[in-house]
This record gives C-alpha cells, sequence and structure tokens, in this order.
C-alpha cells in the first residue's frame, strides 16, 4: 500500500466501521511507556511530523531537543491527538523497576488517570485514592494499546531482563493487548541483540526507527512507510480484537481498576512483609550483637579471673621460691657456723695436744 493510501486507511479509521459495530469504543489510546530517556517524546514528535506532514517542532517537549542529556522531561499523561480517533499518550515513564513506580505505569497504562494531569509516584494506597477521584474523569470508551519504547543506546543487562518481561506481560494481563515494542536510536547500538531480546520474552511485533530530531528532520521515504505503518498494525490490532471478541468498555475499566488495585494491595502486603523481615532480621542482629556483646564480657570476665588466678599462682610460687632461698641462705649460714665452729675446735684440740707433745 502506498503512502497516500496508507494515511486515507489511517485517516478514515473509526471503531464504527467494524463488523458488529464499535461496541462502545470511541477512539484508539496508543499508550506509550517505559523507562526515563529512552525517546516516548522524540517517537511522539516523529509521528506527528509525518502524519502532518509540515513543520517540524518539538511538540512533545522532548528532553534531548531542550537541551537535557538524560531524558525523562514528561512528567504528566500528555495526549497528542493525530486523528479525531486516534490519540498518542506519552506516560511518565520509569526512572527504576521498582513496585511503586510500576504501579503507577499500570494505573496510566490502564487509563485510570486522567489524561492532561500531573503523575506524582506515591507510597501506600495513595494510588488507589487517586484513582477512586478520577473514576469520574477518565473515559472508559478509550481502546488501549501498550507501546513499550526502548532505546538501543541501553543495553538490557542479565538482571533487567526479567523485571522488563514482567513488566510486559503484566501490561498485556491488564490491558488484554500484547504490548508492541518500539525501538529508537537503531543506528546506535545492536539492534539485532536487542531485538532478539525483545523476542525472547514473547514479544512478537517490534519496529525500530530513528526518530525525526530538530537536528535531523529531512524527511525520507522510508522513514515515513515505517510511521505510518506502525500507525496501520495499530489500527488493526485494534480492529481485530474488537471485531473478533465480545467487549465491554465499562466492565473492562472496572477490571482494570480491580486488577491495578489488587496489584497495589499485593504489593503493600509483600511490603509489609518485607518490612517485618527487616525489623525481625534488625532485631535477631541487635539481640545478635547483644549476645556476642554479653559473652565476649564473659569472656573478658573469664580472662580477667584467669589471669588473677594465674597471677595469684605466680606470686605464690614467687613466694614459696623466695621462701626457699630464705631457708636456703639461712641453712647454709648455719652450715657454715657449724663448719667454723668444727673448724675453731679442731684447731684448739690442735694447740693443746701440739702443747702436750713439746713439753
Amino acid at each position: 500500500m502506498d503512502m497516500d493510501k496508507l494515511r486515507a486507511a489511517i485517516d478514515s479509521f473509526s471503531f464504527d466501521r467494524c463488523k458488529g459495530g464499535n461496541q462502545g469504543f470511541s477512539r484508539i489510546l496508543i499508550q506509550l511507556f517505559g523507562l526515563l530517556g529512552h525517546g516516548k517524546s522524540s517517537f511522539i514528535n516523529t509521528c506527528i511530523y509525518v502524519w502532518q506532514d509540515g513543520e517540524y517542532q518539538n511538540w512533545a517537549k522532548a528532553d534531548e531537543e531542550l537541551g537535557g542529556h538524560h531524558g525523562g522531561h514528561t512528567t504528566e499523561r500528555i495526549p497528542h491527538r493525530l486523528t479525531s480517533n486516534i490519540v498518542l499518550v506519552d506516560n511518565r515513564g520509569l526512572g527504576t523497576m521498582n513496585a511503586y513506580e510500576t504501579g503507577e505505569i499500570f494505573a496510566q497504562l490502564g487509563n485510570l488517570l486522567p489524561l492532561g494531569k500531573q503523575v506524582e509516584w506515591s507510597r501506600g494506597f495513595g494510588l488507589v485514592d487517586r484513582i477512586v477521584k478520577s473514576e469520574k474523569i477518565v473515559k472508559t470508551s478509550d481502546f488501549i494499546i501498550p507501546v513499550l519504547v526502548h532505546s538501543v543506546k541501553k543495553t538490557i543487562l542479565p538482571e533487567e531482563k526479567a523485571d522488563l518481561k514482567a513488566l510486559l506481560h503484566t501490561a498485556k494481563d491488564l490491558t488484554g493487548v500484547f504490548p508492541i515494542v518500539i525501538l529508537t536510536h537503531r543506528t546506535f547500538g545492536n539492534l539485532v541483540t536487542v531485538e532478539s531480546t525483545f523476542k525472547e520474552m514473547g514479544i512478537e511485533r517490534i519496529f525500530s526507527f530513528e526518530n525525526y530530531t530538530r537536528e535531523d528532520h529531512l524527511e525520507t521515504r522510508g522513514r515515513h512507510e515505517e510511521v505510518l505503518s506502525f500507525l496501520q498494525e495499530v489500527i488493526k490490532d485494534a480492529e481485530f480484537r474488537v471485531e473478533h471478541q465480545t467487549r465491554d468498555p465499562e466492565k473492562e475499566m472496572q477490571e482494570r481498576k480491580q486488577f491495578v488495585v489488587r496489584y497495589v494491595h499485593e504489593r503493600e502486603k509483600k511490603m509489609e512483609l518485607e518490612h517485618l523481615e527487616r525489623k525481625k532480621a534488625l532485631e535477631q542482629a541487635i539481640r545478635k550483637k547483644e549476645l556476642q556483646k554479653q559473652e565476649e564480657e564473659l569472656e573478658r570476665e573469664r580472662q580477667r579471673r584467669r589471669q588473677a588466678q594465674e597471677d595469684e599462682e605466680r606470686r605464690l610460687r614467687e613466694s614459696i621460691e623466695r621462701q626457699r632461698l630464705v631457708n636456703q641462705a639461712r641453712y647454709e649460714e648455719e652450715l657454715r657456723a657449724q663448719e667454723e665452729a668444727i673448724t675453731k675446735k679442731n684447731k684448739k684440740r690442735s694447740g693443746i695436744f701440739g702443747w702436750r707433745k713439746k713439753k
């Protein structure tokens, strides 16, 4: 199909033309999600630029075109209307894959939070409160197509793969549609490796793009056709599901709400258990430290007593040795005295005998 026919098919899309009617759906929400700085806003700029076929602008306020270096400019759910029945939504991106931010992502993907409003990461049951307050604002007639945007510049580390796969599969369970993956910056990384990684996660529909930017917006037929083909794929997916499944938008909205509320409940229960485990571990560590301290004190006391006993034994040995030396000295003194007395006595006798003999 040439580009004019693609444009005509996209522009004329309406759920009213589906077999069996629209089943309560009025438009497609292409819900973009993913980690910060992977090019969601730039991809929206690319889609709008191709669709409008006019002057390039930074409609989505892409951070890389505002002088940013780390990405992550979007903090709202910002809608960008392509046609009367197709809307691109620039959702707030994930900074990390922790349970709090992914919970917020699921609330955005489920269309449970209003468009055009600031998205605040909240802990506890704050997300549930915001969902309840938004019930009368959000539209149940929006058909959700989840689209993960991932930059080929960012390598998927082995330890990140499981979390990313869980995010994609949970998005599928929430919306009833397996996410499409958009790979950006395709000439700045190992495209084949990244595509292979997502295929291993079960992703079937993967599109790779080099986004138009303020510095590089020279129109090419290839880029235009890729964007229009992506939009056509989104429409085909939505039409297939509406035509081949019995749908109830009101019921599906309630199911998504229950899904996220249950997710938050399970998350908080898990967090509470982890908190209790950490508290228990801390108490055990403190107790262990106290026991170790007591054991060290007991050991010091045992050493002190052993030292005192050794000192006492040493003093006793020294006292015995001194007494022995004193006794020995006395004995030797007495022995010398006896020897001297005997010597004197012998001398005296010798003198007497000599005198008698002389006489």
